[in-house]
């Protein structure tokens, strides 16, 4: 009798399993509760001081010695030696790239020596930082300009690396973001908010893992005993393999299968380029890169492994078999497609998807998208046409272009958004955020604009075009205040986010495959265990 009631108790502990996982399964395919590394949780501390600003830089912008801000200061010095223009663009006549390709500048070296200088008082004392405190941490880097278009930006961008006493690379948790040896110091021209890309990530974080932690600081150049002020930035990590970046597990070359961390984007003389299914049959013009692996660790057999795997999902996913088609889910990582889906159509980040687009392997897993990078353009930043906040217009790029004629990945996508929609993607939550940000920067703003304001206030090769209208309305785009500008971002979001769910659903109309749906898996399971196992158990009390 005992082992009556042992196999009856064993029998139903399955079906609880069973009725658990059949409700796990339904839920993530609803919404799924990502277990994001949320690194932009705390919020920001309002700035209450210097808010006047620019009463200590000279009209050089070199910095008196009572300079001192709410923000943290990076203090770079390179001897006097500026980081030069290390690539150029060169443009092309056939379908190799669009457009063109930026390629190194034969003869120059990309990287020179220097220091740098960490000021975070954090919000010790009187929570000011100044040039003469003792710095949260100095040493030893190497720095390049980085970017595409905005290597010639006279308000560079930086990537720097840190060095150990003897010259070597060495991993540094800056500002608590995590040890490691590469980092970005992005500042560019084209964003005369400040904002697009921290407001974008702190977003994405809390949807996407791998979500590239950074700071908003403030960069001063040394020279000799001479300090300049060079602006606004944001320090953040550099997307690539690491603990505490992508992290994914180290490649084993013993390895039949690894793990691997990709990149699609413009063509790079200096990477890992790989020619695959996609390219090679005109579905898009732009290359994949290989990241992880790097270049002096990556064998033969594991580019092809890559190159095999990357062919394999671009084969299913423009394959016109349903059949084949409907398999995708199989290799790829649904709900990851989804979310970068939705947050770079918020934004309007439409550059991503061709550019700046990263993706990545875990061993054993599907391929993932994601981490998001690089909002410069994004919020109505295209220079040369107004954004059209009543469409669209992510479903064009590689991959999705197929991902959105499948009515049941529209479903999801629907589904997905209306979630997101109350809560992290929900206009108001965004606007509070914005301000927020906003209110950190504080006089750094006005700092900010009186280094580059004849850039922001002023027509050049880097102002928002002026657009006509279908009915001869001249729209003058370029805002001369940072108010402006912010007040622009604010209504491209808010009127943006009002269209996406109906543009999706406008979608299904023209889809042309059913790859099923999988919504209903956990309650098959359900099902299953109701018709098969709960009999079983009332066969064995009736013995």
């Amino acid at each position: 009798m005992k082992d009556k009631h042992l196999i009856a108790l064993l029998l139903l502990i399955i079906t609880a399993m069973l009725v658990i996982c059949g409700g796990i399964t339904y839920k993530i395919n609803v919404a799924k509760n990502f277990n994001v590394y949320d690194s932009y949780a705390d919020k920001l501390s309002l700035n209450y001081y210097n808010s006047s600003g620019i009463e200590n830089i000279n009209e050089d912008f070199t910095v008196d010695d009572n300079f001192s801000s709410h923000l943290p200061l990076i203090i770079i010095d390179t001897y006097g030696i500026d980081p030069p223009i290390n690539t150029k663009f060169v443009s092309v006549s056939d379908n190799s790239a669009i457009g063109g390709v930026h390629i190194p500048i034969e003869g120059v070296k990309p990287y020179v020596d220097g220091e740098i200088s960490v000021i975070d008082n954090g919000d010790s004392g009187d929570n000011v930082n100044r040039l003469d405190d003792i710095p949260a941490y100095s040493g030893s880097i190497s720095i390049k300009r980085r970017g595409n278009t905005s290597m010639s930006y006279e308000k560079a961008q930086w990537l720097f690396k840190t060095l150990d006493e003897f010259g070597q690379e060495t991993d540094v948790n800056i500002l608590n973001m995590g040890a490691e040896d590469e980092w970005v110091l992005n500042g560019s021209l084209a964003d005369k908010s400040m904002i697009r890309n921290y407001l974008a990530y702190s977003i994405a974080s809390q949807i996407l893992e791998n979500t590239p932690d950074s700071r908003l600081c403030e960069v001063i150049i040394k020279n000799g005993d001479e300090y300049k002020y060079q602006g606004v930035y944001m320090l953040t990590e550099n997307i690539k393999y690491g603990v505490n970046r992508v992290n994914i597990s180290k490649f084993e070359e013993k390895d039949t299968y690894n793990s691997y961390l990709l990149r699609r984007d413009r063509y790079d003389a200096n990477g890992l380029m790989l020619e695959t299914y996609g390219r090679l049959n005109g579905f898009s013009k732009e290359y994949i890169a290989l990241l992880y692996p790097s270049k002096n660790k990556v064998t033969d057999e594991m580019l092809e492994y890559v190159t095999d795997d990357i062919n394999h999902v671009e084969e299913i996913l423009y394959s016109d078999d349903p059949t084949v088609f409907s398999t995708y889910s199989n290799v790829i990582d649904v709900n990851s497609f989804i979310d970068y889906f939705l947050i770079n159509e918020f934004f309007g980040n439409y550059d991503a998807g061709n550019n700046s687009t990263y993706f990545y392997k875990e061993k054993g897993g599907k391929l993932t998208m994601g981490p998001v990078w690089d909002f410069d353009g994004a919020m109505d930043n295209y220079m040369y046409e107004p954004f059209d906040v009543d469409t669209i217009a992510f479903y064009t790029k590689p991959w999705y272009d197929r991902l959105c004629l499948d009515k049941n990945f529209l479903k999801k996508l629907e589904k997905r958004y209306l979630v997101l929609k109350r809560t992290y993607l929900n206009p108001d939550y965004v606007t509070a955020k914005i301000d927020e940000i906003d209110f950190h920067l504080g006089g750094a703003i006005e700092r900010e604009w009186y280094r580059w304001g004849k850039y922001y206030k002023t027509y050049n090769d880097l102002s928002l075009e002026d657009y006509t209208l279908k009915d001869g309305t001249i729209l003058y785009r370029n805002a001369i205040t940072h108010e402006d500008e912010i007040y622009r971002i604010k209504t491209m979001l808010n009127e943006h986010s009002k269209y996406i769910y109906d543009d999706i659903r406008d979608l299904e109309q023209g889809a042309v495959f059913n790859s099923g749906n999988d919504d209903v898996t956990g309650w098959l399971l359900l099902l299953a265990a109701c018709l098969f196992i709960i009999p079983s158990v009332l066969a064995v009390y009736r013995q």
